[in-house]
């Protein structure tokens, strides 16, 4: 009797892949197939999250819709390119007055301030700039920089390449705070005062979420944003990079008002008190504000223009 000879699965990848199903238990399919939906909810979930949290980036249309409808003209736009990249830079005003500069915090782009660009009070002051950071926005390359003092030198050769005067009032909301504190003490000429908004400064108080660690695996990763993506991986060097930034505060010297929320739930309001501490050679005043969370420069942006109008009463005299 002939025999017929034995087909080799490896010829066949549906039928070795039946035939290791038939040999799973029953059980170890529930887990199987528990440990795939998971990850697949996962996934959902993060693409959830970056298309329906907040945007921290807007169309270039919405730009001009929101410029038109206060019948302003649009901003000046400039990009620094250097060898490492460029920094994408908003500026309104004459270029003639004195600068005030809103650097965003983690994650975010320059419209997060388009209200200061568009706002009268302010432009008709100050020549009014805001900038995407590395890693967010229009800025190149689009992968995030964990270094403040990196972020510092490319900031700053922009804001000055853009053409905005200096010596500037510069405001940093979050993470933007501790990257214009390097900035002002590596280029103390080009900075005649300092807001810190809700700053992210103490290294003891950068404490990582559960929802950081979650996003760092694979599957969540993919489903983010860049902004997102770009945001959870500088936070995980923070730590590091602040304890490196607390070496030199003691070398700040510029005028500094720090605007925090007693209510702060992501940067812990002991921030203040830690920047009063630390920047022992400036002058520092806290204004805590009451009942107020983590978002102030949309939630008060008044408290922000009133601390820039304030250190530009103190350079200018009474």
């Amino acid at each position: 009797m002939e025999r017929k000879p034995i087909a080799d699965e490896t010829e066949n990848p549906k039928r070795r892949a039946g035939s290791f199903w038939r040999v799973v238990s029953s059980s170890r399919r529930r887990v199987i197939i528990g440990i795939v939906a998971v990850f697949g909810l996962m996934f959902a979930v993060s693409v959830g999250i970056s298309g329906c949290m907040m945007s921290f980036r807007m169309e270039a249309s919405e730009v001009i819709r929101h410029f038109e409808s206060q019948g302003l003209p649009l901003p000046e736009f400039f990009d620094h390119a250097v060898d490492e990249g460029s920094i994408h830079v908003a500026k309104t005003g004459d270029g003639k007055r004195p600068t005030v500069v809103f650097v965003h915090g983690s994650p975010g782009s320059w419209d997060n301030f388009i209200h200061m660009l568009s706002d009268e009070e302010l432009t008709s002051r100050y020549t009014v700039v805001a900038v995407d950071r590395p890693g967010f926005g229009r800025t190149l390359p689009k992968g995030p920089e964990p270094s403040l003092k990196v972020q510092a030198r490319r900031i700053h050769r922009a804001v000055v390449g853009s053409g905005a005067p200096m010596p500037a009032i510069w405001i940093g909301h979050s993470l933007g705070g501790p990257v214009i504190a390097r900035l002002a003490i590596d280029y103390p000429e080009s900075v005649s005062g300092l807001v810190l908004a809700a700053p992210s400064m103490d290294p003891e108080l950068e404490k990582k979420k559960w929802f950081n660690y979650v996003a760092k695996v694979p599957p969540i990763k993919w489903g983010l944003s860049r902004e997102w993506r770009n945001s959870n991986e500088e936070i995980f060097p923070h730590k590091e990079e602040l304890a490196l930034l607390a070496n030199d505060l003691e070398k700040l010297k510029a005028n500094t008002i720090v605007v925090h929320g007693d209510k702060d739930s992501l940067v812990p309001v002991e921030n203040a008190d830690y920047v009063k501490e630390r920047l022992k050679s400036a002058k520092v005043e806290l204004r805590i504000l009451k009942g107020v969370d983590h978002f102030t420069p949309w939630t008060h942006p008044w408290e922000l223009k009133d601390a820039a109008h304030s250190l530009a009463a103190e350079k200018n005299g009474p």
